[in-house]
Parts: structure tokens; sequence; C-alpha cells
């Protein structure tokens, strides 16, 4: 019973993660499936902590800024408010659940998700965002996807420019994208269904994250692909290398070929999007418009105000619009914003010990998160840990160098 909470709430935070329904604030399948899963697996979160180096103390001191910011918050919060400070302190104990399933069985089931949410968005670009929409399943119910932050009236065609398939938001969709690509790289299945499962999923992986539309995200990760790409081409055999090095060269070439050739609808938005737009909008979206108000705001308080700022945040009620990381040091201060920082290159870390190529895609998120604020909405920070805890569990390690041993150098 509890193996199968854990995979269904796997399957429902990666494939499905909006839905439900909003009751005042969104009440989401996957969510529900949360609590139940980790009350089964409590007694895997605090060994799951502690074992990845420095996790346990970041994330304590993290709760423990919030939970003291909160406290001197008086005042009639919003729920929305509550929920937000509620999600990214509880959904980091998701590292529990990762800890407690078989680590072949979650990548079988992350493979699947991967597809679904990528052939999802491939759909959404041909057909419409709006005309492919199952309200209560690919987005909460009660919510409207013309409101949400994807790109609508920005397009020259289509409805929208960014493609949230069943995230209903394009960073959202993104970022489980980067993390579930490197990771799968990183899988050496046995069996040849496995593979081609492997297989497709990268490829509509990589497809839904061209689409996603997300700049906070595509950009690192175009920028740590060769890295990814070394890194990959050090796990065959020195002949496997050179037909890799060969293929991956070819590829590049026929592609070149045929964009210099042609110039297909399909990729114009794409353009539009990731080279026109980000040339065009120096401000990065108005965030770094957000970051100068943000500063002149602290160089405006005063000497107790400006300690208050450093140790508990500003009153919640006077801080505006804020993006990225920089909001967790406005929200509960120097302390909360360390442990949060901290906590993450933790759990990167963690990763890297054990799978440096699985690592790349968390390395990619945390870059996004410093512009972005993804993270204060579910289910991304419950997705992260999640394969934290999946990654770094002793076994998995030993599983993966005994199938590496087996399947020689094949993908």
């Amino acid at each position: 019973m509890k193996a199968m909470l854990s995979y269904l709430f796997e399957f429902m935070t990666f494939a499905f993660p909006k839905a439900g329904a909003e009751i005042g604030v969104p009440i989401t399948i996957a969510i529900g499936l949360f609590g139940f899963a980790l009350l089964k697996c409590r007694r895997q979160v605090i060994p799951a902590l502690i074992d990845v180096k420095g996790l346990a103390f970041f994330y304590t001191l993290f709760v423990s800024a919030v939970l003291v910011s909160l406290f001197v918050n008086p005042g009639n919060f919003e729920l929305f408010q509550l929920a937000t400070v509620a999600a990214v302190t509880v959904s980091p104990l998701a590292i529990g659940i990762g800890r407690s399933v078989n680590p072949q069985t979650a990548l079988k089931i992350l493979a699947i998700s991967l597809i679904i949410a990528g052939a999802y968005a491939v759909i959404q670009r041909m057909v419409g965002i709006v005309t492919t929409a199952i309200p209560g399943v690919t987005y909460t119910f009660g919510q409207d996807l013309a409101e949400k932050p994807i790109g609508y009236g920005m397009a020259g065609s289509g409805e929208a420019q960014k493609m949230p398939s069943t995230y209903q938001n394009g960073n959202g969709a993104g970022l489980f994208y980067a993390m579930a690509i490197p990771v799968l790289l990183a899988w050496m299945p046995a069996a040849a269904k496995q593979r081609a499962l492997k297989m497709s999923a990268i490829l509509f992986g990589c497809a839904g994250l061209l689409l996603s539309g997300s700049r906070s995200i595509v950009l690192p990760f175009l920028f740590f692909l060769l890295f990814l790409l070394v890194l990959l081409k050090n796990r065959f055999s020195y002949r496997n290398q050179l037909l890799f090095v060969s293929g991956l060269m070819f590829v590049v070439f026929l592609g070149s070929v045929y964009l210099l050739a042609t110039d297909p609808q399909f990729l114009q938005p794409l353009y539009a999007r990731y080279i026109e737009q980000t040339l065009s909008d120096p401000t990065g979206a108005g965030r770094t418009s957000q970051f100068v108000d943000a500063l002149a705001q602290v160089n405006a308080l005063d000497g107790p105000s400006f300690l208050r700022f450093l140790t508990i945040g500003l009153p919640w009620d006077q801080i505006s619009t804020l993006e990225g990381m920089v909001s967790i040091l406005f929200n509960y201060g120097v302390f909360g914003f360390i442990g949060f920082f901290g906590a993450l290159t933790a759990a990167i870390l963690g990763i890297y010990r054990s799978h440096k190529l699985a690592s790349i895609g968390f390395l990619c998120v945390f870059m996004a998160f410093l512009v972005d604020g993804s993270f204060n909405f579910p289910p991304t920070l419950m997705n992260l840990f999640f394969l934290t805890g999946l990654l770094t569990q002793p076994q998995s390690l030993e599983t993966q160098k005994a199938m590496s041993a087996g399947s020689g150098s094949r993908m």
C-alpha cells in the first residue's frame, strides 16, 4: 500500500500536477496524495534529510526563519499567501517519498510522465491550448487558462507563446523537463522495451522544453548542454564515443542544412520567443526593474527597519511583486535566504556525488530559481526533492553500477 501510494503520487505530481479544483486555493489530487504518501513514508524523511550532507541543517534553518517571519507578521493573511508559505516549506519533505521507492520503477514512471507532458505540449502547439484543455485534469477546475502567464496576446500567430502542458504555466513545465531529461539520460536500463521508453521520453521531453517558452530554464539548459553531452559521451567505450560524436555532428549538419534551405513555420515562434524577445527586452520580462525597485526600497529604510529586514525580512504587506530567490530574502530575511539557498545547493551536491550527469538538470533549475519564483508553487519543489531522494538512495548508485556493467555501453 505504501509503495502504491508513492508511485501514484509520483505519477500525478509529474504527469498531471494541476488535476483538481480551486476551492479558495488550488486543491489538486497530487497534493492530497502527497499528504497520504508522506504519512506512510514519514520514517524515511529525517534519514533522507540527514544522509544528504548539509541538507538537514539548511532546511531546518529555512523553516525556522519562515516560522519566525510568519509569527512577526500579524494581520489578516490572504489564504493564497498562507498556501504559498506552506508549499515552499513542506514540499522538500517529498525527499522521504523519493527515498522509499524502487529506483527502476520510479524511473519508468518518470519516463511515462515525461512522454505525457511533452506529447501534450506538442498537441497544444498544433491544435490549441484551450481547445485541448480538460478541466480538472490538464488544468485546475475553476481557473482560467487565459489568465495564466503563458503569453496570450503576445504571439504573432497562435494563441500563446508558452505551451504549459499539464502544468498550467510554461515555466513550471520547463523546470520539469529540465530535471527529467538528464535523469533519464543517466538511466541505463537493461531491457530493450525500457531503452525504447527512455529514448521516447527524452525526445518528447526535448520537444516540450523548447515549446515551454520558458527562457529562465531553456537558456541555462542550452548553456550547460555542452557539459551534458561531454558527461554523456564519457559513459561510452572509446569506440562508441567516436560513434556518438560522429552521429552528433551528422545530426547537427543535417539540421543546419534543413534550417538554411527551408523556413519552417513551427520554428518561427521559437525564434521569436528565445532570440528576438531576449535581445529586444533587456529587463528580462521586467525582472531587472523589480530588483532595482527592491534595492531602492531597502536603501530608504532607517536603521531599525534595515535590521529587521536582514533578520526576518520586510513586513509582508510592504513587499511588492518580486520574483526569484531575492524574494526569499525580502520575505524571510538573510537566515531564510541562506537556509533556502543552502538547501538547494546541498541537494544538488548530493545528486552530483551520485550521478554527475543527472545533476546538470538540477543545476539549470537552480539558475532558473535565481530569477523565477516557480519554487513558490507546487509541484516544482516536490519534484525536485522527490528526485533528490530517489537519486541519493544508497542502493540507487549500486543498481546503476550493476546495470552499467551488465549493459556495457548501451543507451
